[in-house]
């Protein structure tokens, strides 16, 4: 196997590099939507949206907030034009 030098870098680039994932970034850097609104805006399953954001938040990506009935989603990291701030 190919020894990297930044493992957890490779790991988090490996984890947006899904159209649907990267998506649910760009949705969560100015709102913080729920799960079931952003399945809807990107037309996942709610259990499909649901378990791309746990692997988001597992690699430290999203944050979770759990608001009456709903989970709220907001980016951890911010994306810009010509790079991605962890």
């Amino acid at each position: 196997m190919l020894s990297l030098t930044n493992e957890e870098l490779f790991s988090k680039v490996r984890v947006i590099s899904n159209r649907y994932r990267f998506k649910i970034i760009e949705l969560t850097q100015n709102d913080n939507p729920s799960i079931s609104s952003l399945s809807k805006k990107i037309g996942l399953s709610y259990t499909k949206c649901a378990d791309y954001v746990t692997l988001l938040e597992n690699n430290g990506l999203i944050q979770k907030e759990r608001i009456g009935k709903e989970t709220k989603v907001r980016s951890s990291i911010k994306l810009f034009r010509n790079g991605i701030e962890f």
